[in-house]
């Protein structure tokens, strides 16, 4: 849902800017708090995906996800043995926008093998951040192709392991 009164950030009228207000409703701070809380929850309830077939839809986790979330939130490192294509990267990301929107004075770096591919993530990390309601949003310092930095001084940075990838 587009954002108010030109509230968005740069243009985008889908992210909040840095230093916009928002009056929030009761309901508004239990699903503010529940969210808070529970990666899973926010993913649930929050979290849209673009799907091959139905292009932009809600996410819904399979159990394994579920206990990704789990884990990443119990544990500062993590490794995962799984197959391709099972939905690990969109997982991270997601976990990883509910880390800087809850979190205060985070930065999260999104490496890979080559620059393009991390700066696909943070696209997809933006994708999810422009659906997320208003209340939801932290406010937005900064946002290009290699970073996102929030009102609450969390940011997410991609870039390569090396220059030569």
């Amino acid at each position: 849902m587009p954002i108010q009164n030109n509230a968005g950030y740069l243009g985008n009228a889908l992210v909040k800017r840095d230093g916009v207000e928002h009056n929030f409703t009761k309901e508004e701070v239990v699903e503010y708090a529940k969210c808070m809380k529970d990666p899973v929850y926010f993913a649930e309830n929050y979290i849209k995906v673009i799907s091959l077939d139905k292009g932009l839809v809600p996410f819904k986790p399979y159990d394994y996800q579920r206990k990704m979330f789990k884990h990443f939130d119990d544990n500062r490192f993590s490794i995962i043995l799984a197959c391709r294509q099972s939905g690990k990267s969109i997982s991270s990301i997601i976990y990883i926008l509910w880390y800087v929107c809850f979190h205060a004075d985070k930065t999260v770096a999104i490496l890979a093998n080559k620059g393009a591919t991390a700066r696909e993530m943070l696209g997809r990390i933006t994708l999810a951040l422009e659906n997320l309601p208003h209340f939801l949003q932290p406010g937005c310092k900064e946002l290009n192709k290699g970073s996102i930095g929030f009102s609450n001084n969390s940011k997410i940075i991609a870039s390569a392991t090396s220059a030569s990838s």
